[in-house]
């Protein structure tokens, strides 16, 4: 089990949390500066960030 691994993976997950959140928020904002194209990566940003952290959590505990 590699700590690091566990540490980078909650900051993938907590970082897409806070995103995705900020993006629910201020989407109207978001869309009037810099068009209809933002929320869509920022929630594609978001996602990947999910299954990054997902991927590297169950990495920390794979057999060496």
């Amino acid at each position: 089990m590699r700590l690091s691994n566990i540490a980078l993976s909650l900051v993938c997950v907590f970082s897409a949390s806070a995103l995705m959140q900020m993006g629910n928020e201020k989407f109207e904002l978001i869309v009037a500066d810099y068009g209809p194209a933002a929320p869509l990566f920022i929630l594609a940003t978001g996602f990947f960030l999910i299954i990054l952290g997902i991927v590297i959590f169950f990495r920390a505990f794979r057999r060496a």
